[in-house]
């Protein structure tokens, strides 16, 4: 009898072998060719995988399996040290997914089973749960459809993927057509990689309307593939007519194509949905893809850089939160994509701190393979300092007494109510008022510190977003747009600036506005004691934005009230930030004192001054004077002075807001 043997490698550990005179799948086959003769034909061989039917073996497919690992064995014993049986009969497992052997009857068409590599690759996907079990469904079914030649119930199926962009969809249709060949189910034609296309209701780059993706199928003379919709933009049911037509138009194709549809991860009633339109044309599979909660992407970090012999230390996860919460807050987040992106960024900062540390050349100690917090401190700026507490952070800021003594008191009050089993559980939701750069972003900053120092938030991660960022590009994505982003906030604070803007503009900005206060208001009472929403703006816009949703002002008991700051307190600002970073001159605060006694009142009061920020931009202003001075003069230190501040101090768009118009210091 006729088995088809399988060994599959994994590809990091092949990539490990490189050096070697020959890869293992080449060491491998040369040994069973060299046993078996004429009786072995090798039917597929890649850098990672090897297929060689053996002829004639008499005993049960376990022996072609036994001849397989014992190939593998005899030149790698370390991966046969914890080698066992999986679930799958005739499968045999070593050292965790580094490599498999499998063995099947050969049918008669001559076809091989499915790639064990393959599988193993789908197995490892993370989230992907519903797409496995479609996966582990059509392996157990594809050989009655290649006994009784039922290929079209396979062929007019169809899959509707709802996942959000940097979740691997492409990655899970690449080995989803390749299962599908390597069934026996579909031969794909030319270019087998699977095609994607994103439709939209008008041309643009990169988009196709319907008209235009018709023609793109109509006119390929490869036919048999996979291709992929993404239809986003018709979700919405003032387009379900448009979509169900281009759906009638595909029907004709179903013989030729595997269709597949992405949308957006949305809510199970929504996904229904869509399902119920599309179902009204084709025959789809769904399948949802949540995405990953922190764990996750802590997990997918962490095997990232196992794969290099580095691994992350826990005092690490504060700084890699930070910097996950600044890549979601502009609403571009590509979930494992951006973890690889960040994963890249620690190993260089790992390097860079190693390089300064350790000097092979020397004979010097080898660096510790755990990243630690000192290694990658850069990897987000303006970290909090980890050495204090949130509420030392606090009280070294300037002008906060009142709202450190505010926050004290709603610490001790939520406390007392948590531990205590007659009260109800808090509502932990505020609003911070008061104008631009009055330090409401970083106290709010030190509100998700502080509250996870107190045991009232389980992590304390900062997601700030503006209300805009709320809002979908277009109508049906608002709702599931807004409850994405306060699940990442789960267990920490959840920060919108300009909040008003929810329940202001146009009227079109009105209506998303409107969809995503509902949807916020929700997620706040469903999640009341684990999410802290910190609505930001102006007094009286605040207030009106209370009005926008009759449940919003009893779901945020605490208001904080920022005043702007006096002319002192800019004064301590500006120094507090040039004495950080910079030795300073004695004229330095003089010509600074002279700068803010000289501020125009009106100004301070208008809605045009940003307060802190105003400070901000004259210290870079005049620390880069500074350094042109500094550059010039051929020197490396930069230490800042009085005339640095006069010469920055001049430039127009401080010199106009002094009460007196002339420049300072003359």
């Amino acid at each position: 009898m006729d088995f088809c043997v399988h060994i599959g490698f994994g590809a990091d550990w092949v990539l490990q072998k490189q050096q070697e005179h020959d890869l293992p799948v080449v060491k491998i086959k040369e040994e069973l060719l060299e046993q078996f003769g004429e009786h072995a034909e090798v039917t597929k061989q890649s850098l990672v995988e090897l297929s060689v039917v053996l002829k004639g073996i008499t005993d049960e497919k376990d022996e072609a399996v036994r001849i397989g690992f014992n190939a593998v064995a005899q030149f790698y014993p370390e991966l046969a040290d914890d080698a066992h049986s999986a679930e799958d009969d005739g499968l045999v497992i070593c050292s965790g997914d580094i490599c498999a052997v499998w063995a099947v009857d050969c049918d008669d068409q001559g076809r091989e089973a499915p790639s064990v590599t393959t599988q193993n690759l789908i197995q490892a996907l993370h989230g992907w749960d519903e797409y496995k079990q479609i996966c582990w469904e059509m392996v157990d079914i594809a050989p009655q459809i290649r006994k009784y030649g039922t290929y079209e119930s396979f062929l007019f199926q169809n899959y509707l993927f709802s996942v959000n962009d940097g979740w691997g969809l492409s990655t899970a249709l690449g080995y989803l057509a390749r299962l599908m060949e390597e069934l026996g189910l579909i031969t794909f034609a030319g270019n087998k990689k699977p095609v994607e296309l994103r439709l939209s209701v008008k041309s643009e780059p990169g988009r196709y309307t319907f008209a235009e993706a018709f023609d793109i199928l109509r006119n390929d003379e490869d036919k048999k593939r996979l291709i992929c919709f993404d239809i986003s933009e018709f979700m919405d049911s003032s387009r379900e007519e448009e979509l169900k037509q281009f759906l009638k138009d595909l029907v004709s194709l179903e013989s030729h194509y595997i269709f597949a549809f992405r949308i957006p991860f949305i809510e199970p009633d929504s996904l229904k949905h869509m399902r119920d339109v599309l179902s009204d044309i084709l025959y789809v599979r769904t399948i949802s893809v949540p995405p990953a909660g922190d764990a996750e992407l802590w997990e997918c970090a962490r095997e990232n850089l196992e794969k290099y012999g580095m691994e992350l230390s826990e005092e690490t996860k504060g700084i890699f939160f930070a910097r996950l919460s600044k890549e979601k807050s502009d609403g571009r987040f590509y979930g494992m994509q951006t973890v690889r992106k960040l994963v890249c960024e620690i190993i260089w900062l790992k390097h860079k701190a190693d390089a300064c540390l350790f000097d092979d050349s020397e004979g010097k100690a080898e660096p510790s393979p755990v990243i630690s917090r000192e290694d990658v401190e850069g990897l987000c700026d303006g970290f909090e300092d980890a050495k204090k507490s949130g509420l030392e952070e606090l009280s070294e800021m300037i002008g906060m007494e009142e709202i450190r003594e505010r926050i004290i008191e709603i610490v001790s009050q939520v406390k007392l109510a948590i531990n205590n089993d007659n009260m109800d559980k808090p509502c932990l939701h505020m609003r911070f008022v008061g104008a631009p750069g009055t330090g409401k972003t970083t106290v709010a900053r030190l509100v998700g510190k502080i509250f996870a120092e107190e045991g009232i938030l389980r992590n304390g991660y900062f997601f700030e977003y503006t209300a805009r960022d709320l809002c979908g590009e277009y109508i049906g994505q608002t709702a599931p747009k807004t409850a994405a982003i306060c699940r990442d906030a789960y267990g920490s604070v959840l920060f919108i600036d300009e909040a008003y803007a929810l329940y202001a503009g146009d009227e079109r900005a009105s209506d998303y506005g409107k969809e995503a206060l509902t949807t916020l208001v929700s997620e706040m009472e469903n999640h009341r004691s684990d999410m802290v929403v910190i609505m930001a703006g102006y007094k009286d816009d605040m207030n009106k934005l209370m009005e926008g949703n009759a449940g919003l002002r009893s779901r945020m008991p605490f208001m904080l009230e920022f005043k702007s700051y006096t002319k002192d307190q800019l004064l301590q600002i500006f120094l507090l930030m040039a004495r950080k970073h910079f030795r300073c001159e004695d004229s330095l605060e003089k010509a600074a004192k002279e700068f803010f006694d000289k501020l125009d009142p009106a100004y301070m009061s208008s809605m045009d001054f940003a307060n802190a920020r105003f400070v901000r931009n004259l210290y870079e202003r005049t620390w880069s004077k500074a350094a042109v001075r500094m550059q010039i003069a051929g020197t490396k230190e930069i230490v800042l002075t009085g005339e640095d501040l006069t010469v920055a101090a001049a430039d127009r768009e401080f010199s106009e807001r002094l009460s007196v118009k002339q420049s300072i210091g003359f």
